[in-house]
């Protein structure tokens, strides 16, 4: 585990490591939490729970659209791009009040994040050589763990405690626009021999 610390690969694991937890932070935060979010903002739980079905729905062309244009333009470019769709979506569906407005920055909510979750699943493997890569790459991961339970537990937190979710939502806004200054740091793997 000490090998992804080493000179040549500390660079891509520091990005990977704050990429990982501000991606896996922000997404279990604000996912989990969408039906109860929809519920604070003055819906039923049935009719949260429908438009979240239709928010939800556009994670799919978000994940193919990534795939298909990280091969076109490149890992970090995708992935920066995503993240900051992600970020000022986040941002907008925070603020909303209006139904119109919730659905359609939920929708490309979801849309960027799920092509930024599959931007990362191709970007991190390429970032070490194959001795270290499945090390590296599980690492990353683990520390995205962390993330995972601590977003969701935070929103609970600052719920109860009359939080505004405008509040809460520009928090994961700027979780992710760190995420995605990371990959700025990052280096490119497109059209890269792995070793």
């Amino acid at each position: 585990m000490k090998s992804v610390w080493k000179k040549e690969y500390s660079r891509q694991t520091l990005v990977l490591w704050i990429l990982w937890f501000c991606v896996v932070f922000s997404y279990y935060g604000m996912f989990l939490w969408l039906p109860s979010v929809m519920v604070l903002k003055g819906f039923s739980m049935i009719q949260s729970f429908e438009y979240v079905l239709i928010m939800t729905l556009a994670q799919l062309p978000g994940y193919f659209s990534a795939a298909w244009l990280i091969e076109k333009m490149g890992r970090k470019f995708v992935l920066i791009t995503y993240l900051i769709g992600t970020a000022v979506s986040a941002f907008f569906f925070g603020s909303a009040e209006g139904l119109a407005l919730l659905i359609v920055s939920g929708m490309f909510l979801s849309f960027f994040n799920l092509g930024a979750w599959g931007a990362l699943y191709a970007y991190t493997p390429e970032q070490y050589p194959t001795a270290v890569r499945g090390t590296g790459a599980g690492l990353a991961a683990g520390v995205g763990r962390i993330g995972g339970v601590l977003g969701p537990l935070l929103v609970g937190y600052l719920v109860a405690a009359d939080t505004p979710i405008s509040s809460i939502f520009t928090l994961f806004t700027i979780a992710i626009l760190v995420g995605a200054v990371a990959v700025a740091f990052g280096k490119e793997t497109k059209n890269t021999v792995l070793t």
